[in-house]
C-alpha cells in the first residue's frame, strides 16, 4: 500500500535523524563530560522513546487513534500472558542467577494438568462452566508450584557449585524430561481449554465504539491480582526483602541469616504458578494444550526480559508492553515481515542499550 510505504520512510528518515543528532551530540559535547558514561545513556534512553513515539504518531496518523486503540484491545490478552512469562522469568533470574529454559514447560506441565481437570469435572456433570474453569486455574497452578519447588529443591540446589552457565543446561535439560513425562501421564492428544467468556463488551471512547473481549477482562483482572499481590509480597515481607538480598549477592544474603533456601525455592514455585496461568489463558485464545504451545510464548518473555532488563521486574514489564505494541501493530505494516519488523525493532534497542533500557552497570572494587 502507498499509504504504508510513505509512513515506513517518514519513520526511517525521523529515526536516521535522530541517530544523526545523537552521534553529533556524542562527538562534541557527551564525550567531553566527567561522567560521560550516564549522559549517554540518558540521550539514548531519549532517542529511543523519541523513536518509539514517532511509530507510534505516525502508525496514528496512518490507521487513525481509534484503530490503533482497538487493536491493542483486542490483543490485551497476549499483552496479559507475556507479562506473567516474563515476571517469572525474572523472578527465577535474580534469585537464582540464572535463566529457566525449562519455565514454558513447566507451564505447559500446568495448563495439561489444569485442563485434565476442567474435562474431568464437564464429564463428572457440572454444568457451571466459570466456576469448572476456575478450578482448573487454580489446580494448575498448584501443580506448577509444586512443579517449581521440586525441581528448584532437588534439583536445582544439588547444583549449588554449578556456575551460571551450568544452570542452564540443566534447564534445558528438564526441558526434554518434562517434555517426554507430558505425554505419559496426559496422553499424546491435544487438549482443547475453553474460554471463560465468548462474550464481547462494547464501549465507546468519545464517537467511536469499541470491543473488547470478555475473556480478555478476565486475563487482565487476575493478572493485575497476581502481579499486585506478588509486588506487594515483594515490597513489604520477609520473603520479599530476602529476594532482593539474594539479588544483590546470595552469599552476603546467607551470611546475614537470610534462609537463601526458602527465597529460591519460593521463587521457583511462584514462577511456576505465574507461568500456570500464562499457559491457560493462551490454550483458552482457540489454541490448544500442546507439548510446544508456550515456546513462542516464552521467547517473548526472553525477549522482553532482554530489552527492559533481567535486573529490572519494572523494566521486563515495560518490554513486554514494548514487544505487544511493536506485534500488534507490525502486522498492519506487512503481515509477512512481522517477526523480522518485531525482532529487529528489539534488536537495535538492545545493540544500543545491551544491558536493557532499565539495566545498569554495576561497579565492583577489586
Amino acid at each position: 500500500m502507498p499509504g504504508i510505504d510513505v509512513a515506513v520512510r517518514q519513520i526511517l528518515i525521523i529515526i536516521l535523524g535522530l541517530i544523526a543528532i545523537y552521534a553529533a551530540l556524542d562527538l562534541f559535547w557527551l564525550r567531553k563530560q566527567t561522567h560521560k558514561s550516564l549522559y549517554r545513556s540518558r540521550a539514548l534512553n531519549v532517542l529511543i522513546v523519541l523513536s518509539i513515539l514517532t511509530m507510534i504518531v505516525i502508525s496514528a496518523r496512518l490507521f487513525t487513534l481509534p484503530i490503533i486503540i482497538q487493536i491493542l484491545l483486542l490483543n490485551t490478552i497476549d499483552l496479559s500472558i507475556l507479562i506473567l512469562a516474563t515476571t517469572a522469568v525474572v523472578l527465577i533470574f535474580k534469585t537464582s542467577v540464572t535463566t529457566n529454559f525449562a519455565q514454558g514447560m513447566m507451564a505447559t506441565f500446568g495448563a495439561f494438568f489444569a485442563a485434565s481437570v476442567v474435562m474431568k469435572l464437564i464429564d463428572n456433570g457440572s454444568t457451571n462452566m466459570t466456576l469448572i474453569l476456575f478450578a482448573g486455574l487454580f489446580a494448575g497452578i498448584v501443580i506448577s508450584f509444586l512443579l517449581g519447588l521440586f525441581i528448584d529443591v532437588m534439583i536445582i540446589r544439588k547444583g549449588k557449585n554449578v556456575n551460571s552457565v551450568g544452570k542452564q543446561m540443566i534447564t534445558m535439560g528438564l526441558v526434554m524430561v518434562i517434555m517426554g513425562i507430558i505425554p505419559v501421564i496426559f496422553g499424546s492428544n491435544p487438549i482443547v481449554l475453553p474460554a471463560f467468556s465468548v462474550d464481547v463488551k462494547i464501549f465507546n471512547i468519545g464517537d467511536y465504539p469499541m470491543v473488547i473481549p470478555v475473556q480478555n477482562l478476565y486475563a487482565i483482572a487476575i493478572t493485575v491480582i497476581v502481579l499486585a499481590a506478588l509486588f506487594i509480597a515483594l515490597r513489604f515481607t520477609k520473603w520479599g526483602l530476602g529476594v532482593r538480598a539474594t539479588a544483590s549477592s546470595e552469599t552476603i544474603a546467607s551470611m546475614m541469616g537470610v534462609n537463601t533456601h526458602v527465597i529460591t525455592a519460593m521463587s521457583w514455585a511462584i514462577a511456576g504458578g505465574l507461568g500456570a496461568i500464562a499457559a491457560f489463558f493462551y490454550a483458552s485464545m482457540g489454541t490448544q494444550v500442546q507439548v510446544a504451545s508456550m515456546v513462542p510464548v516464552q521467547v517473548n518473555a526472553f525477549m522482553a526480559a532482554v530489552l527492559g532488563s533481567f535486573g529490572s521486574f519494572g523494566g521486563s514489564i515495560i518490554g513486554a508492553i514494548l514487544i505487544n505494541v511493536f506485534s500488534s501493530i507490525a502486522p498492519y505494516y506487512n503481515g509477512t515481515w512481522q517477526l523480522v519488523i518485531v525482532y529487529g525493532i528489539i534488536l537495535l534497542i538492545v545493540l544500543a542499550k545491551p544491558l536493557g533500557l532499565f539495566g545498569k552497570k554495576i561497579a565492583k572494587k577489586v
